[in-house]
């Protein structure tokens, strides 16, 4: 082989190395991406049973409160 036939040999391995490194590059991006944007659906289900949470507690103190006062109310 001659030094030109080595060195384009070279390069087209150089090149090959190059593309498959972008390839993978591309391919993390496109699955970080997709992980946040999963995250952030999972964060905003958090924020939503959160919420459901607190309205669900909320209305059992109310109706526990609403039962404790009858119960002290005198009777006739």
């Amino acid at each position: 082989m001659t030094d030109t036939g080595l060195s384009e040999a070279l390069r087209a391995d150089i090149a090959t190395v190059r593309q498959q490194a972008l390839a993978r590059i591309t391919e993390m991006d496109l699955l970080v991406a997709a992980l946040r944007e999963h995250i952030r659906d999972l964060q905003a289900e958090r924020d939503l049973l959160r919420a459901e949470l607190a309205h669900l507690r909320r209305e059992y103190h109310l109706q526990r409160s609403r039962s404790l006062a009858r119960g002290l109310r005198p009777q006739r």
